[in-house]
């Protein structure tokens, strides 16, 4: 699975979905909640959301990003966010998703407060 916008890499019993595009907007979100929503099917429900190359997201994206924390606590996991930049943050923080999103600037202490869950 993956191709341009996205990569998975699993480090135990945790999954990494990372969006290696700068911008993702709506024309690219169909696409990543679908990659999210097989990750769900096969069982894999603790995933970090990579974000380290992403330099802007859409509020449709973000929709998403809910949708998908939902979905992932829904099956009994969780979904953390790693790597956001400074503008992605500011968009997080500016519709309080900081507060309902644990976020991690490290990758290893985001694979492993989640692997502890």
């Amino acid at each position: 699975m993956g191709d341009s916008i996205y990569k998975v890499d699993t480090e135990g019993r945790v999954t990494i979905l990372a969006l290696t595009m700068g911008n993702i907007t709506m024309y690219q979100n169909e696409e990543f909640k679908k990659a999210f929503t097989v990750l769900l099917d096969e069982g894999k429900k603790n995933i970090v959301l990579d974000l380290s190359d992403t330099d802007f997201i859409s509020t449709i994206v973000i929709t998403s990003f809910v949708f998908m924390l939902k979905r992932a606590k829904e099956a009994g996991g969780n979904l953390v966010i790693y790597g956001a930049k400074d503008k992605v943050k500011e968009v997080l923080n500016i519709t309080n998703l900081d507060k309902i999103f644990d976020m991690f600037d490290d990758r290893q202490k985001a694979i492993s407060e989640l692997a502890k869950r």
